[in-house]
């Protein structure tokens, strides 16, 4: 009986390591050694060719070419913050919050004694259907340090396109403080 299950999971191990082949790339040729398959900035074991293929857009693309990605204007944000550059972080803002005390990341901005604020971001995810995205949600983690402590917040930022298309700007953030 044993043998039959080793004979089976010899049999069905091999198929289920190989991803399924994509439609029109029958005999297309694996990238060379060497050369980055990862291009298009995503790395799913087939090259960027065969994804430009099939018109997958690359998630950043709803602004120019040219544009931070959000990561890089939420930590511009967060050093306003730290800064207490109101006018510098209420333009990060598609609609900036008019009062503090009411804004999405309320937390962050009425911290007292704010001596660092560090913000990591992860990857961006795609929160509507459209082609490329124009909605961005980016989960992060931030550690603020204060006279009266350390905290700590997760969560995520919305990001979506400016209106002329050039920039990345909060849409929405939601933060939970967590316990160490």
């Amino acid at each position: 009986m044993r043998s039959v299950l080793f004979l089976i999971a010899a049999l069905v191990l091999p198929g289920c390591s190989r991803p399924p082949a994509l439609p029109g790339t029958a005999g297309a040729p694996a990238p060379a050694p060497g050369t980055n398959a990862a291009s298009s900035g995503t790395d799913t074991g087939t090259d960027a060719a065969t994804l430009q293929a099939t018109d997958v857009p690359p998630l950043l693309a709803a602004v120019d070419d040219g544009a931070d990605p959000p990561s890089v204007m939420l930590n511009r944000y967060v050093a306003a913050l730290l800064n207490r550059d109101r006018s510098a972080s209420d333009a990060a803002w598609t609609i900036a919050p008019g009062d503090p005390r009411h804004a999405d990341d309320a937390a962050l901005r009425q911290l007292q004694d704010l001596r660092t604020l560090r913000l990591h971001s992860d990857t961006p995810i795609a929160r509507d259907d459209l082609q490329p995205p124009r909605l961005l949600e980016v989960p992060v983690q931030v550690r603020a340090v204060t006279a009266n402590g350390t905290f700590r917040f997760n969560g995520w930022y919305r990001v979506q396109p400016s209106s002329d298309g050039r920039a990345w700007q909060i849409q929405s953030a939601q933060l939970r403080p967590t316990l160490d």
